[in-house]
């Protein structure tokens, strides 16, 4: 790592309420793509990503809690026009309030900027 430079890693939150649900309900299984992705080697809640770089030497310079990626719905069907618009929004509104208020329980992604520990 280049002096003053810094690494972005972004992870998915499995303390997300999606992957509680499922494991609660015993239905821990991979998903095509999400936070349970099946090319995803391991998972993080906010606390263990958060050990991890403690671990390995580094601080965090920035974090940011990511919503759901409702914009890939947004994308719309063939005919590439959006459906559902009003509940979707609805559903962004209460996405993003509850990540500002519960970010490890609502949280999609968390977004790191790291350096190296002084």
């Amino acid at each position: 790592l280049a002096p003053g430079g810094s690494i972005v890693a972004c992870v998915p939150n499995f303390g997300h309420w999606y992957p509680r649900l499922r494991v609660a309900l015993g239905r821990f299984d991979y998903d095509r793509r999400g936070i349970l992705d099946r090319g995803h080697l391991r998972f993080f809640t906010r606390a263990s990503f958060e050990r991890l770089v403690g671990r390995t030497g580094y601080a965090t310079r920035r974090r940011e809690f990511l919503t759901l990626p409702l914009e890939v719905v947004d994308r719309g069907g063939p005919d590439g026009e959006s459906r559902g618009d009003g509940a979707r929004r609805a559903v962004k509104r209460i996405d993003h309030a509850g990540t500002a208020l519960a970010p490890t329980l609502f949280a999609y992604q968390f977004l790191y900027e790291l350096e190296p520990a002084a």
